[in-house]
């Protein structure tokens, strides 16, 4: 998240959001959901407002599930 803001700043070529999406899902959904209020980015698309906690919680059945 911080390096697609500082790109965003400077107007440079951008992180796509399905690869944000894919860092989320394969288990980063909880550092991409603080970045992304620490930073205040992508706080105002819907998809990543909802998208990454729904994320979150299936990242955290699955580490529940497989741990156990």
């Amino acid at each position: 998240m911080s390096e697609d803001k500082r790109r965003a700043r400077n107007r440079r070529e951008r992180v796509p959001e399905r690869t944000l999406f894919i860092l989320a899902a394969i288990g980063g959904s909880l550092g991409v959901l603080i970045a992304m209020y620490r930073k205040r980015h992508k706080t105002r698309h819907l998809s990543f407002r909802m998208g990454i906690p729904v994320l979150l919680v299936i990242n955290v059945a699955l580490y529940t599930y497989f741990l156990k």
